[in-house]
């Protein structure tokens, strides 16, 4: 294999297996919550499935990632699709809450497992000169997957029905396990010194102000996912699936001049305004009632969304250091896992806590409050930090 050529066949196989991987959870996002509530679970519970995922994700990243050090990404990889197979079958065939909640967590064991083992693997197949770029294109598969399976997800369902969607998400992880077999790794040998884990290792303190910035994006994702249909069900607003379509293709055309904004003129350009889009998007879809309005507010949040996502995410590395890159990296997830949880069970207390459209309207505009808090607390950090390097500066001047 031509070490420098980096889309050779191996590296294509780990893509293919992780757009798959992607879309086969995503294609469930947006129907879970909807499918429990209409097998006669309340809207609180459903919310409090839905998020399992994020939670059980958040307790297990640690402890992927040492398997991922110590045991073939191949084989555990073939073990997270039989997991996640599990998970999804498992909701075809029961609607036993207890039975629903362990066949969520399984599939939530799962999805964290493979999320680590993915990029472990494919850093086996790129040549070491361009590991960036190909980790970069890497990252595609779960971003189209998130943006674009939701809405395939609901046109199946409201197509064919919902078990449906589901058994068709458990054949694309099928179809992982086949792509898996035609993919070989080398044994690890086992190490003779017992594994020591700092907390250093698993949390980023320096990342920490960003991570709970962009935690509030995923705070919203969560609640986008688990309450925009039941949400256009009650105002009678009808093919809100093609919502998903339209951030999918504002976000493709945001994100890559968002980081290059960030580079000349720092972070706060793109953060800021990114913030104040998102927000106002919030408030808007609150109150919207028709398909066109509701679009437009997918378009804001994209807008900002696009813009701030990537620039506070390199800002927590640049604050990291290079050489603590993928703990700052670590450190970021794990906070999206965290606030992504918690935003559909918090949505489903306060959904039912009012009648019809103004449990949705409340929601949304917690989430437009969110944003300016953190809004706040973004430029307070950062003018903090800004006010410590003048300091420095003007200390070594006078020596």
């Amino acid at each position: 294999m031509n070490q420098e050529k980096l889309w050779n066949k191996y590296y294509i196989l780990t893509l293919l297996v992780n757009t798959l991987h992607a879309f086969s959870f995503y294609m469930i996002a947006t129907i879970l919550s909807k499918y429990l509530v209409g097998i006669g679970t309340t809207v609180t519970m459903a919310g409090f499935i839905v998020g399992l995922v994020s939670l059980t994700s958040l307790v297990c990243r640690p402890f992927s990632g040492l398997m991922a050090d110590r045991f073939s990404n191949v084989t555990l990889l073939k073990w997270s699709t039989v997991l996640m197979g599990i998970g999804l079958l498992g909701f075809t065939i029961t609607t036993y809450v207890p039975l629903l909640i362990f066949f969520r967590i399984i599939n939530g064991v799962g999805f964290a497992l493979a999320g680590t083992c993915q990029i472990a693997l494919a850093t086996h197949f790129i040549p070491k000169t361009r590991m960036g770029e190909g980790i970069g294109y890497f990252g595609l598969g779960m971003v189209i997957g998130s943006a674009v399976a939701p809405g395939i997800g609901l046109a199946i369902a409201e197509s064919v029905g919902m078990k449906v969607t589901f058994l068709i998400s458990a054949l694309m992880v099928a179809g992982e396990f086949v792509i898996l077999m035609f993919l070989h790794e080398e044994k690890k040998k086992p190490s003779g010194k017992a594994a020591r884990i700092r907390l250093g290792d698993i949390l980023c303190v320096e990342a920490l102000p960003f991570t709970f910035v962009a935690g509030s994006y995923s705070f919203i994702n969560g609640i986008i996912a688990s309450y925009l249909v039941l949400y256009a069900d009650e105002v009678g607003v009808g093919g809100v699936s093609i919502y998903f379509t339209v951030c999918a293709v504002v976000l493709f055309l945001i994100r890559p001049f968002s980081g290059r904004l960030m580079d000349k003129k720092g972070i706060r350009i793109a953060v800021v305004p990114g913030l104040i889009l998102t927000a106002a998007s919030m408030f808007i879809l609150g109150v919207s009632r028709t398909l066109p309005l509701i679009l437009l507010t997918g378009v804001i949040r994209s807008l900002g969304q696009g813009a701030a996502q990537p620039a506070l995410q390199a800002g927590g590395i640049n604050e990291a250091g290079v050489e603590r890159s993928g703990v700052a990296t670590s450190t970021y997830y794990l906070g999206g896992d965290i606030f992504q949880g918690i935003g559909p069970m918090l949505g489903g207390f306060v959904v039912e806590a009012f009648a019809g459209a103004a449990g949705y309207t409340a929601i949304f505009a917690i989430c437009g409050v969110f944003q300016l808090v953190m809004l706040v607390y973004f430029v307070w950090v950062t003018g903090k930090k800004k006010n410590a390097g003048n300091t420095v500066r003007e200390e070594r001047a006078a020596l």
